[in-house]
């Protein structure tokens, strides 16, 4: 018991928990080996809690206000469109005709600087307050972001405190960050500078300076390639960070990682990053630290000379002059992140608010404890039904809806017919149902089957056929489907679409997957609609579709039933593949648009290549652009041409529709049922398929067809070819539809 000579009780108190000693730091890589996994671990990491989904596609609009010139320098004010409104941003550089291209800098401000000051409109309170003139001064051009916090936030409101910090408390209240807004707002204005005529191509970095530093690094992590970046006074740990604005880091992010591991994982990017001896706000001992931990894993990925970090004798500001010499040398020399970085052949993008409905709906899951079947599937089911013209069955795989299909049909010991020109799986799933397979030959303008060659097929003798099997190729439905069928239901055989490529095609109005008696969709992740691993089925009857959902799930009599009556398997969709599902169908229209929008723009940048054929939309059908399909001459040798469009432009492409035939595939390579396939035979030889997704931009797909126009032109047997082509091939093979119809 406590006595009076005892003293006071201590007053108890609460102490902050936070792993790892007040940050997340990951142990740092091991070997050089090891450094692009622990790069991308990271970058996962931050664009999960800002919703980062990576580049922009393509820049925003902007609308130019009258500028002026004085003292040598133009500045010119642009409102850039942003999802919210419009992002003012001043423009300042070499005025005419002082020359040009030149390199720039998207400025990112501190918190309590005005854009005025920084662009020199007015006089700066500080000396180094003027950093974008300084930097215009130098030959740099400069775009000053201003961030719109003034006027943002009621002033009634207010009660005197800090408007960014009430800003970002109500961003936080609607489950979103204040930072990852602002740094989406750097990485747009960032990809409408660097696109512009007047800056040199690939010549554009970031600067920041303390909040502005945050900003920058943040929309620096947001992108693919990261740029050249500066920043000032703002390095050290998040474990002083965390006592400054609110606005300065992520929600959550000291728990995995620490700010000189954000900077690191921007390796091999040419980087600065500047603290000053007399800052007052950092800690200098504590930001020495956090360069020598940056400096480490760039040493481990070999760009050492890369890194920066200065202790410079300053306060809480700006050493310009070694910024502008490291702009100078960064956007001068040949850039490790320059155009030649790779176009990869498809890129899976979520934006912010997709992010945030799959963890919604995972949270929902985990909170239910349902993790398959559940409401989520019943969902995206529901949400599909549009596009797929019907009820759909969502399973676990494009595979297992093919091999549901041929069950419920009961091909076992009998024969099905499948496209020799397809991907494997199409077949095995007769296999494992129990079927012979054998194979029929394409037709060369859908890309369907031959009802020629099905036909000559169908007409053998002493075959049971108890299925034949379609293939959309390419997100083509050929208009020969309907032929197909007909000769199918003359001999009451049943018809299964492949629709794996084809999820949001169409023919004559008719969704794929809903026009012969049954439909397969795939969702792997390089299809048009993915989730994650899943696929579906459909069906014209609804006795089918009963048993398609008791297939899935073990054959059970009923939902949740300890009987079973039907020889199914495990081929249910989880809930999270659902989740993952439902938000990329909320953007599929729109990506699918996007789509539609690059195959125009290959059209018009290579309708005059006499050499090449592209695959035209067939008449009556739309697509969703599964491929972008291009035929090649004979003379060109495919594979070489893939290797030096991958080696000298940074172009890789995607696989091809397919290179084997069926008949050519080591487990069927012994059937003994062989034919000769011309039409097949020669499409899997001669076409490529150009990158085509929506997250493509506008500078990658200019860079895709130049590359091709120069390759193609390099092809010994070209100017034959081009000559006996005649005519340019955008008149024999005009697209008749480059619109894409939503399917009602």
């Amino acid at each position: 018991m406590a006595t009076s000579s005892d003293g006071p009780a201590a007053r108890p108190v609460r102490a902050l928990v936070v792993p790892d000693g007040g940050t997340g730091s990951r142990p740092l890589p091991m070997a050089p080996e090891d450094v692009p996994g622990w790069r991308a671990q990271v970058i996962a990491v931050v664009r999960a809690r800002a919703g980062m989904p990576g580049d922009d596609p393509d820049p925003a609009d902007a609308v130019a206000v009258p500028g002026t010139v004085a003292d040598g320098l133009t500045r010119q004010e642009y409102l850039i469109g942003r999802p919210w409104g419009r992002l003012r941003a001043v423009l300042v550089r070499p005025a005419e005709p002082a020359g040009g291209p030149w390199p720039a800098v998207l400025v990112c401000p501190g918190r309590n600087a005005v854009v005025e000051q920084v662009t020199g409109i007015e006089p700066p309170d500080y000396p180094d307050r003027d950093v974008a003139a300084r930097f215009a001064a130098a030959g740099l051009a400069t775009l000053t972001l201003d961030y719109g916090f003034d006027g943002s936030v009621e002033a009634r409101r207010l009660f005197g405190r800090d408007e960014a910090a009430v800003l970002a408390q109500l961003y936080a209240a609607a489950g979103r960050s204040l930072l990852a807004e602002l740094a989406a707002d750097a990485a747009a204005a960032f990809g409408w500078l660097r696109r512009q005529p007047w800056v040199r191509p690939d010549g554009a970095g970031l600067f920041g300076h303390s909040l502005g530093g945050a900003v920058a690094l943040h929309a620096a992590l947001a992108m693919d390639r990261p740029p050249p970046l500066c920043t000032a006074s703002h390095l050290g740990s998040y474990r002083v960070l965390r006592y400054g604005h609110p606005a300065l880091l992520l929600p959550g992010i000291a728990r995995d990682a620490d700010l000189p591991d954000l900077y690191a994982a921007l390796a091999p990017a040419p980087l600065q990053v500047q603290y000053g001896l007399c800052d007052t706000q950092l800690d200098p001992a504590d930001a020495e630290a956090a360069g020598r931990r940056i400096k480490a894993v760039y040493r481990l990925a070999g760009a050492e000379a890369n890194a920066d970090v200065r202790a410079e004798p300053m306060g809480h500001g700006t050493a310009t002059g070694p910024a502008i010499e490291f702009f100078a040398q960064a956007l001068t020399a040949p850039s490790p992140t320059a155009s030649t970085a790779l176009i990869p052949p498809v890129r899976v993008t979520f934006d912010s608010r997709m992010r945030a409905q799959v963890a919604t709906a995972m949270t929902r899951a985990f909170d239910s404890g349902v993790l398959t079947l559940g409401p989520a599937v019943a969902d995206f089911e529901r949400a599909a039904e549009p596009w797929a013209g019907g009820p759909v069955v969502a399973v676990d795989s494009g595979s297992s809806a093919l091999e549901i299909v041929l069950r419920h049909i009961g091909v076992a010991g009998q024969l099905v017919l499948v496209p020799v020109n397809t991907f494997f799986a199409t077949a095995a799933a007769a296999v494992r149902a129990g079927a012979d397979v054998d194979f029929v030959d394409l037709e060369p303008e859908g890309l369907g089957l031959s009802p020629e060659a099905l036909a000559e097929r169908l007409g053998r003798p002493g075959d049971r056929v108890a299925a034949v099997i379609v293939m959309h190729t390419g997100g083509f439905v050929s208009p020969a489907l309907d032929q197909v069928i007909e000769l199918c239901h003359d001999r009451d055989i049943a018809v299964l679409e492949d629709a794996a490529h084809a999820f949001g095609s169409s023919l004559r109005g008719r969704p794929a997957g809903s026009i012969a008696d049954a439909g397969a969709f795939s969702f792997y992740p390089t299809k048009v609609l993915t989730t994650g691993e899943g696929g579906a089925v459909t069906a014209r009857e609804d006795s089918w579709l009963a048993a398609f959902r008791r297939l899935r799930d073990h054959g059970r009599s009923a939902p949740g039933a300890t009987t079973h009556d039907l020889c199914g398997s495990n081929w249910r969709m989880s809930e999270f593949h659902a989740a993952v599902g439902l938000a990329q169908l909320g953007v599929f229209a729109e990506r699918t648009a996007r789509r539609a929008q690059i195959a125009a723009r290959y059209d018009d940048a290579l309708r005059d290549l006499a050499a090449i054929r592209i695959q035209p939309v067939p008449p009556g059908s739309t697509t969703s652009w599964y491929k972008y399909i291009v035929e090649l001459p004979d003379e060109v040798d495919r594979a070489a041409l893939k290797a030096r469009l991958r080696a000298s432009y940074g172009i890789a492409l995607a696989g091809e529709v397919y290179d084997l035939l069926l008949t050519e595939q080591p487990f069927f390579s012994g059937s003994q049922r062989r034919g000769d396939y011309p039409n097949a035979r020669r499409f899997s030889r001669c076409h490529i398929c150009l990158p085509i997704y929506a997250g493509l931009t506008t500078a990658e797909q200019d860079r895709v067809a130049e590359a091709l126009r120069k390759e193609i032109a390099l092809c010994p047997g070209y100017r034959c070819c081009a000559a006996a082509a005649g005519t340019p091939r955008s008149t024999s093979f005009r697209r008749p539809d480059r619109g894409f119809r939503r399917s009602r």
